[in-house]
């Protein structure tokens, strides 16, 4: 097997792990970012938009390379900027063009100098004692054995973790059932308002930006007016389906989020691979409803599918604190705190039941993730970013969005590059040192 040697190596190029190359190899690490697809951009090249810049009072609270790559994204007139959202669960929607984003996030990391090594997973892991030292990609040259001084895993499921020998939950608690799957869709040829007006719960965004972007679109609601449709026609096992909707350009939904696959382990390949098939079963049922009951979606067609089904939780590391449901309503605050979040909980049932949230009660409405999330607590050389950090299923539910990952990874990052510098462990670095970086950084507000 061939060997490399690199300072800090990233699992994984979602949103975490470009904010973790990134913000590694502008410290000045050498890095490499190892991702399985074909370009990075995890959730945020399937359409999905960023949630939540801001609390519920209007406050920024996320800013840093998450903030630097909508301006880079908003130049290129593919992204519409943040909006304000009165009603529903949301804070702030941010409108994005996904194939941009493949172009923007591979720019900065190229710009930053990181390699990236695409069509490539981590499928082993080589520990020393309690110190990881080695990795194993699968890909195209078959296995290559990769080394580094520090490791970062935002694969999402934790793959990294658990080769590595690091303790880990999966699931919720009570019966280790994980949060529902959606597979994302595009639409072409849609009168947007129109058809969006017709959901019930339903609120619309416009914000008039000049250019070509005349008005930014965002649907939060439900099926509800077709309650008897679908129950007799089996589109869902449920009444009221819950749909969200968004746009970045004239008569298209930029993403459809609406199938709903639960009772699946997205983590472990088989079932991983049942959802999908399910997934796209769904997406046929409901574009059938949608061009026949919905109006302004008669021509409608589906111009794209998201490349991968998007898996809401699976493993959650133990790291050294576990993040918890109280720490996030109450707005709890740390001295390692390393990342600001004001998204609500929210948990679409694993046996399909609907879906609820549960708001931030403090004043401020946000909470800080402490550093200590990130730190395995049996296994030195690695930190984690993303939605496989240390938390309870309730807490996930809300540090997942892709702002809180990607400020999560601007903070991993820079403190893999700290302990690749000093040859220390993770656990040990100076966090008052880390918090400085990043405030130095506008990462934290």
């Amino acid at each position: 097997m061939e060997h490399k040697n690199y300072d800090v190596i990233v699992a994984g190029g979602g949103t975490a792990g470009i904010s973790a190359a990134l913000s590694a190899a502008r410290y000045g690490a050498h890095v490499l970012l190892v991702e399985k697809n074909s370009y990075v951009g995890g959730t945020a090249a399937s359409g999905l938009p960023f949630l939540d810049f801001f609390n519920r009072d209007g406050k920024r609270i996320i800013a840093g390379q998450a903030e630097e790559l909508v301006s880079r994204l908003y130049k290129e007139k593919a992204a519409l900027g943040h909006v304000r959202t009165s009603g529903g669960h949301l804070n702030s929607v941010t409108m994005i063009d996904p194939e941009w984003v493949k172009i923007v996030a591979e720019e900065m990391l190229l710009e930053a100098g990181c390699e990236i090594l695409y069509h490539s997973f981590v499928c082993d892991a080589n520990t020393e004692g309690n110190l990881l030292k080695t990795i194993t990609v699968a890909n195209k040259d078959g296995l290559t054995e990769l080394s580094a001084k520090c490791f970062v895993d935002t694969t999402g499921d934790g793959d990294l973790s658990r080769f590595s020998g690091a303790s880990y939950f999966l699931g919720r608690e009570e019966d280790g059932l994980c949060q529902a799957m959606s597979l994302l869709f595009k639409l072409g040829d849609v009168d947007v308002e129109k058809a969006s007006s017709l959901f019930s719960e339903n609120p619309i965004v416009t914000c008039p930006l000049g250019g070509d972007h005349e008005y930014n679109l965002h649907i939060s609601g439900k099926l509800t007016e077709w309650n008897d449709i679908i129950l007799a026609e089996k589109v869902f096992p449920h009444k009221d389906h819950n749909i969200w909707a968004g746009t970045v350009r004239e008569n298209e939904l930029t993403y459809v989020n609406t199938v709903r696959v639960s009772g699946k382990n997205g983590a472990d390949a088989w079932q991983l691979s049942q959802a999908e098939i399910e997934g796209r079963k769904q997406i046929k049922k409901v574009f059938r409803f949608l061009t026949k009951y919905v109006p302004g979606m008669e021509k409608a067609h589906i111009t794209s599918i998201a490349n991968g089904i998007g898996v809401r939780e699976t493993r959650r590391i133990e790291g050294e604190y576990i993040l918890n449901k109280e720490d996030i309503l109450q707005g709890k605050k740390f001295e390692d705190g390393i990342a600001k979040n004001g998204y609500c909980i929210d948990i679409h049932d694993p046996k399909g039941n609907g879906w609820g949230v549960s708001f931030i009660q403090s004043k401020d409405q946000c909470y800080d993730i402490p550093y200590r999330c990130l730190v395995p607590k049996e296994i030195d050389g690695l930190l984690v970013a993303g939605r496989c950090i240390s938390a309870t299923t309730e807490a996930q539910a809300s540090i997942r969005i892709m702002p809180s990952c990607m400020a999560q990874g601007e903070a991993a990052g820079i403190a893999a590059a700290i302990a690749a510098e000093k040859t220390v462990a993770p656990r040990d670095i100076d966090t008052s040192y880390l918090r400085k970086k990043l405030e130095e950084k506008g990462a934290i507000i």
